[in-house]
């Protein structure tokens, strides 16, 4: 069970074969909420800008997580089937 949050922004990507980073978290962001649709999609959470790879985090097709983030940071996301979408709440 997660503590409810309110939804600052959400980002919604076309998975693609390319990865893709977010915009950086805001500055009162430290927790966001992935939700993959029907294809699961391969994600990493870094500073700069990160790059998604086969060999990052795997998010099933249909599943929401919650993860901590540093403000600033950005997620990558690749499509781990084939194209699909998800979306990137940022929560405070």
């Amino acid at each position: 069970m997660h503590q409810s949050k309110r939804i600052i922004s959400t980002a919604a990507f076309t998975l693609s074969g390319t990865s893709q980073a977010s915009a950086a978290f805001g500055s009162q962001t430290y927790h966001i909420r992935i939700a993959a649709g029907d294809q699961p999609a391969y994600f990493k959470i870094g500073d700069g800008t990160p790059t998604a790879t086969a060999s990052d985090a795997l998010l099933p097709a249909g599943w929401v997580d919650y993860l901590t983030v540093s403000p600033g940071q950005k997620i990558a996301v690749l499509q781990a089937g084939a194209a699909g979408s998800l979306s990137v709440s940022e929560l405070g």
